[in-house]
Protein backbone atom coordinates (compact mmCIF):
# COMPACT_ATOMS: atom_id res chain seq x y z
CA UNK A 1 0.00 0.00 0.00
CA UNK A 2 1.68 3.47 -0.98
CA UNK A 3 0.39 6.81 0.74
CA UNK A 4 -0.71 7.40 4.28
CA UNK A 5 -2.64 4.87 6.17
CA UNK A 6 -6.32 4.70 5.62
CA UNK A 7 -7.08 4.16 9.51
CA UNK A 8 -4.81 4.06 12.48
CA UNK A 9 -3.62 1.37 14.29
CA UNK A 10 -6.27 -1.12 15.82
CA UNK A 11 -5.04 -0.37 19.63
CA UNK A 12 -8.28 -2.73 20.83
CA UNK A 13 -10.81 -5.49 20.67
CA UNK A 14 -13.51 -2.80 20.86
CA UNK A 15 -11.47 -0.72 18.10
CA UNK A 16 -11.34 -3.99 16.43
CA UNK A 17 -15.09 -4.67 16.11
CA UNK A 18 -15.84 -1.09 15.22
CA UNK A 19 -13.46 -1.30 12.11
CA UNK A 20 -15.54 -4.38 10.78
CA UNK A 21 -18.47 -3.10 11.29
CA UNK A 22 -17.37 0.24 9.37
CA UNK A 23 -16.48 -1.84 6.05
CA UNK A 24 -19.44 -4.38 6.31
CA UNK A 25 -22.31 -1.39 6.49
CA UNK A 26 -19.55 1.51 4.64
CA UNK A 27 -18.52 -1.10 2.16
CA UNK A 28 -19.53 -4.43 1.56
CA UNK A 29 -23.55 -3.04 1.79
CA UNK A 30 -23.15 -0.09 0.14
CA UNK A 31 -21.42 -2.50 -3.10
CA UNK A 32 -23.97 -4.74 -2.62
CA UNK A 33 -26.64 -1.80 -2.79
CA UNK A 34 -24.82 -0.53 -5.95
CA UNK A 35 -24.69 -3.99 -8.03
CA UNK A 36 -27.84 -4.72 -7.64
CA UNK A 37 -29.26 -1.12 -8.66
CA UNK A 38 -27.00 -1.21 -11.44
CA UNK A 39 -28.43 -5.20 -12.41
CA UNK A 40 -31.31 -3.42 -12.57
CA UNK A 41 -30.53 -0.71 -15.17
CA UNK A 42 -28.66 -3.65 -17.29
CA UNK A 43 -31.96 -5.33 -17.18
CA UNK A 44 -34.06 -2.54 -18.24
CA UNK A 45 -31.09 -1.13 -21.06
CA UNK A 46 -31.38 -4.23 -22.14
CA UNK A 47 -35.16 -4.40 -22.47
CA UNK A 48 -35.21 -0.81 -24.41
CA UNK A 49 -32.97 -2.26 -26.75
CA UNK A 50 -34.93 -5.31 -27.45
CA UNK A 51 -38.27 -3.30 -27.64
CA UNK A 52 -36.38 -0.10 -30.09
CA UNK A 53 -34.92 -2.76 -32.39
CA UNK A 54 -38.71 -3.70 -33.19
CA UNK A 55 -39.31 -0.31 -34.70
CA UNK A 56 -35.86 0.51 -36.36
CA UNK A 57 -34.76 -0.85 -39.93
CA UNK A 58 -33.08 -4.72 -40.13
CA UNK A 59 -29.80 -2.87 -40.12
CA UNK A 60 -29.95 -0.86 -37.37
CA UNK A 61 -32.12 -2.93 -35.23
CA UNK A 62 -29.03 -5.62 -35.40
CA UNK A 63 -26.64 -2.89 -34.04
CA UNK A 64 -29.71 -2.26 -31.32
CA UNK A 65 -29.76 -6.19 -30.39
CA UNK A 66 -25.64 -6.01 -29.94
CA UNK A 67 -26.14 -3.52 -27.84
CA UNK A 68 -28.66 -5.30 -25.73
CA UNK A 69 -26.67 -8.43 -25.78
CA UNK A 70 -23.48 -6.62 -24.50
CA UNK A 71 -25.91 -5.44 -22.20
CA UNK A 72 -26.48 -9.26 -20.92
CA UNK A 73 -22.78 -9.91 -20.73
CA UNK A 74 -22.41 -6.89 -18.60
CA UNK A 75 -25.17 -8.37 -16.02
CA UNK A 76 -23.88 -11.59 -16.06
CA UNK A 77 -20.70 -9.86 -15.07
CA UNK A 78 -22.30 -8.14 -12.65
CA UNK A 79 -23.97 -11.26 -10.94
CA UNK A 80 -20.31 -12.91 -11.01
CA UNK A 81 -19.42 -9.81 -8.96
CA UNK A 82 -22.12 -9.75 -6.56
CA UNK A 83 -21.48 -13.68 -6.12
CA UNK A 84 -17.64 -12.69 -4.79
CA UNK A 85 -19.07 -9.75 -2.90
CA UNK A 86 -21.04 -12.74 -0.58
CA UNK A 87 -18.22 -14.60 -0.11
CA UNK A 88 -16.46 -11.06 0.91
CA UNK A 89 -19.42 -10.07 3.38
CA UNK A 90 -19.75 -13.95 4.80
CA UNK A 91 -15.71 -13.51 5.68
CA UNK A 92 -16.92 -9.98 7.28
CA UNK A 93 -19.18 -11.35 9.25
CA UNK A 94 -16.84 -14.25 10.40
CA UNK A 95 -14.42 -11.68 11.42
CA UNK A 96 -17.26 -9.56 13.37
CA UNK A 97 -18.89 -13.04 15.31
CA UNK A 98 -15.10 -13.96 16.41
CA UNK A 99 -14.29 -10.74 17.49
CA UNK A 100 -17.57 -10.87 19.65
CA UNK A 101 -16.80 -14.21 21.33
CA UNK A 102 -13.27 -12.36 22.19
CA UNK A 103 -15.11 -9.24 23.67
Amino acid sequence: MTGERVIKDIGSLEDAAKVEETVKSGYCESIADSLNLWIAVEEDIADSYHRLAKKLDSATASKIEDLASRSGDTIKTLHKLSETLVELRNDRATRIRTLGELL
